[in-house]
């Protein structure tokens, strides 16, 4: 694992900047961005939403690898802005930048989106009693980017999918298909809120054969 001393890291065979600000890139979130990427060219998807990863090395990995990809990112954090948009120049991707707060831009504002668009996402998911066992390079990184403090994990995930949701609701005929990660031990949280919601969803696994990733389609 590399550290934040380090100024530059390899994600998905590409070179990206990092500092302390960001998250460092693990190799499992490379089986999030394979699965975009078959998806997005099994479906002909020219239009991606990333919503809240920071350096933004998920949405310029899939850039480079589906071509005529229109990419919108939400980002929280300014610090976090920085890095990211160096590493849209370095890696020749065009993205545009979205204000954060989930998806609400794209419910109070109006986009033409095609048929089918992809929301690629890795929301902070790990519950605040782990930051003990985390490793000690991970105690370093901002925690604003690994924990959510509520009373379970998943209430940030809630209020996403929600959102998505009502974005199907203002663009009825535009299909929804969304990947995000989450942590070893939450599958069954996920599985029970994703049936509640009646979505058309499955599991796939990291590298370390864990199901660690959703892939829903609304």
């Amino acid at each position: 694992m590399k550290t934040h001393k380090t100024e530059e890291v390899e994600f998905f065979y590409n070179r990206f900047y990092f500092d302390k600000n960001v998250l460092i890139p693990r190799l499992d979130t490379e089986s999030l961005v394979r699965e975009a990427i078959k998806i997005a060219k099994k479906e002909n998807i020219k239009t991606l939403l990333d919503i809240w990863t920071w350096s933004w090395i998920i949405p310029i990995s899939i850039d480079k690898n589906v071509p005529d990809l229109k990419i919108y990112a939400v980002e929280k954090s300014k610090r976090a802005l920085k890095i990211a948009r160096a590493n849209a120049i370095k890696n020749n991707s065009q993205i545009s930048f979205i204000p954060w707060d989930l998806l609400k831009t794209f419910l109070t504002e109006g986009f033409d989106f095609p048929e089918k668009v992809l929301i690629t996402t890795n929301l902070p998911y790990i519950k605040n009693e782990d930051w003990e066992n985390m490793s000690d390079d991970t105690k370093f990184e901002p925690k604003m980017a690994l924990f959510w403090w509520k009373r379970t994990w998943f209430e940030l995930y809630e209020k996403f999918f929600r959102q998505v949701l009502k974005l199907k609701e203002k663009y009825s005929r535009v299909t929804f298909f969304v990947i995000c990660e989450i942590w070893f031990d939450q599958k069954d949280i996920a599985k029970k809120f994703l049936k509640k919601c009646n979505f058309k969803f499955e599991f796939f696994k990291d590298l370390r054969d864990i199901e660690r990733f959703i892939k829903v389609i609304i």
